[in-house]
């Protein structure tokens, strides 16, 4: 029947069109070049496929012995269609962001980390909307990666957005892609991001402020670092003054225009030992970490200020300076010397001899002992030879609380020896600063680098945080002197900077609520934009988090913002219903 039917032998043909070619990638191996683009021919043999069913369904159900076969296949069709549609409504206007709803789209960044969110950019047009409504007056320098979305715009909006190279930007518009010659992957780590928009959880573009004097209050630590390095006396005096540190280069010049930040920043890193390096860079004798001004810089009140970070290893010496590509020379150069190499030698020496009495967490037949203190991770091997360092190491810290992470699961901190590390006497330590929020659990090991198959792997559930019990006690002592703004379950004290809640007869089922927490700005303007039509920030928190029990008294403090605050609610609440709550107005 297969032979002599042609409808069937064409529809097998393209259920074969469908099957064997996806079939022959899975068992051949076979490389598929610039993802599954190779296999777009796929979609119309499979369109053609589906709509044979259809209308195979549709001309059954309207078979006189099928008794409202038609209604409800005409039914399915619409169901299914609706819920596309429906989808892309709700998303409106990022309905061109379509995801499989077999896609993990709960977990934060997931889909902007594994796929090209806005591949077309298409939502780049918000961004310029967004930056034409918070600034509305005067011309807006962008520098972005497509260009094209300023035309849909009116002609007097067009008017007042201009696209500059990065020398010139004040704003940077950025999708998170590979960088690339026509914009940034990302905003450079050093400007304050004023806007970040998402959809599924992750960020679809960012806009980032590289002149500060657009940047409001988002530029105050910036400025303040400024001001910081023009007091004091630079290392080097050239074209720009270069400060160096133990963790940073720092280029600084005060009246300085796009020629200036246009050259690539040069930086060569000399370190004290070779096999620190990265081993495609060990015959060279340094690493080069030079960038362009875009990645790494910022502008503040007509000067320029450029930050680097330096690897944690000894380093004996840095190579600085500016480089024109196009002549292919050095516009100036500069070798400073690294006087604290020696003693960061001895640091490491010494922090190496204090691990020999302690006890490790895990220890390693096979990897390294790893050591947890209040501040760092600590890797130490005896017996280290280079094959040992050789593999990046994986580190995932899962916080207490998961607000510190604004809700993704664990802080990625990977990184490669000649970053952390050092070599002595045949023993190797490297270590790993934690951050301010508890740890509640961390995965360390090492991935080999062709397979992935993990070389060793710990899983490590630390004890919790030793809170800083003298501190808290110190600073009950200090609120009993004073009176507080609430007396109740708990007495609230509110101060300029932070609400704090106590208790003289405190019991754990006391704090085993859930504290509440809403902060309401005196300008409405100062909220993230999710969350203006509430009108509140919503600082909630677990006792766990953010308090600690003394004496049998308890005491809890939770920050408040910098912006101006009109007032606090402050409570308790258990399965959404409140236990108790208060709202109090802030002095002015």
């Amino acid at each position: 029947a297969l032979v002599r039917n042609t409808r069937l032998r064409f529809e097998g043909l393209l259920l074969a069109c469908c099957i064997l070619p996806a079939l022959a990638v899975i068992v051949l191996g076979s490389t598929l070049y610039n993802g599954w683009r190779h296999l777009y021919f796929l979609y119309a043999p499979f369109c053609l496929l589906a709509t044979g069913g259809l209308h195979a369904l549709t001309t059954a159900a309207r078979q006189p012995r099928v008794r409202g076969g038609a209604l409800g296949t005409y039914g399915l069709a619409g169901l299914g269609a609706a819920a596309t549609l429906g989808a892309m409504v709700a998303l409106h206007p990022d309905q061109h962001l379509y995801f499989n709803f077999l896609e993990d789209r709960a977990t934060p960044e997931r889909l902007r980390t594994r796929y090209d969110l806005d591949y077309w950019t298409i939502a780049y047009r918000r961004a310029l909307e967004f930056l034409l409504a918070q600034y509305p007056e005067g011309p807006l320098y962008v520098h972005t990666r497509d260009t094209q979305y300023r035309e849909i715009l009116p002609a007097a909006d067009r008017q007042r957005i201009a696209f500059v190279d990065a020398g010139h930007a004040d704003f940077y518009v950025t999708q998170y892609r590979a960088e690339g010659h026509s914009g940034p992957a990302a905003p450079p780590p050093y400007a304050p991001v004023i806007h970040a928009h998402k959809a599924y959880g992750s960020t679809v573009f960012a806009i980032a402020a590289v002149n500060l004097e657009r940047a409001g209050a988002d530029a105050a630590p910036y400025r303040a670092a400024y001001r910081a390095l023009a007091a004091r006396v630079p290392v080097v005096r050239d074209r720009f003054d270069v400060h160096v540190d133990e963790q940073a280069v720092r280029w600084v010049r005060t009246a300085c225009g796009p020629a200036d930040a246009a050259p690539r920043f040069v930086l060569h890193v000399i370190p004290m030992q070779a096999q620190d390096l990265p081993a495609d860079r060990r015959d060279a004798g340094f690493d080069n970490l030079s960038f362009y001004f875009a990645q790494r810089g910022v502008r503040v009140d007509g000067a320029c200020l450029v930050v680097a970070p330096l690897p944690a290893y000894p380093i004996r010496q840095l190579r600085v300076g500016q480089w024109l590509t196009g002549e292919k020379r050095m516009l100036w150069r500069s070798d400073v010397p690294m006087p604290s190499a020696s003693a960061v030698a001895r640091a490491y020496g010494a922090a190496y001899r204090a691990l020999a009495p302690q006890a490790a967490l895990h220890r390693g037949e096979e990897g390294f002992d790893v050591y947890v203190t209040r501040s760092a991770v600590t890797l130490a091997k005896a017996s280290c030879t280079a094959v040992d360092t050789a593999s990046r190491f994986i580190l995932h810290l899962t916080p207490a609380d998961p607000r510190d992470l604004s809700g993704l699961p664990f802080a990625n901190r990977d990184f490669h020896f000649f970053e952390r590390g050092l070599r002595m006497a045949g023993a190797c330590l490297a270590a790993v600063p934690l951050p301010a929020w508890p740890v509640r659990s961390l995965t360390v090991g090492q991935p080999q680098p062709e397979t992935e198959r993990m070389l060793w792997q710990a899983d490590l559930r630390l004890p919790p945080a030793p809170r800083a019990a003298d501190a808290y006690r110190a600073a009950y002592r200090d609120l009993m002197a004073v009176a507080p703004a609430y007396r109740g379950a708990f007495d609230v004290y509110v101060t300029a900077d932070a609400v704090a809640v106590a208790k003289a007869s405190c019991t754990a089922a006391d704090t085993a609520s859930r504290f509440l927490l809403h902060v309401v700005p005196a300008r409405t303007r100062d909220l993230p934009p999710d969350r203006r039509r509430a009108g509140f920030a919503n600082r909630d928190f677990e006792f766990a988090w953010q308090g600690a029990h003394f004496d049998g008294a308890c005491l809890a403090r939770a920050a408040l913002p910098a912006y101006p605050v009109a007032r606090v609610r402050v409570g308790q609440f258990r399965s959404g219903a409140p236990l108790w709550q208060v709202e109090i107005p802030m002095a002015r």
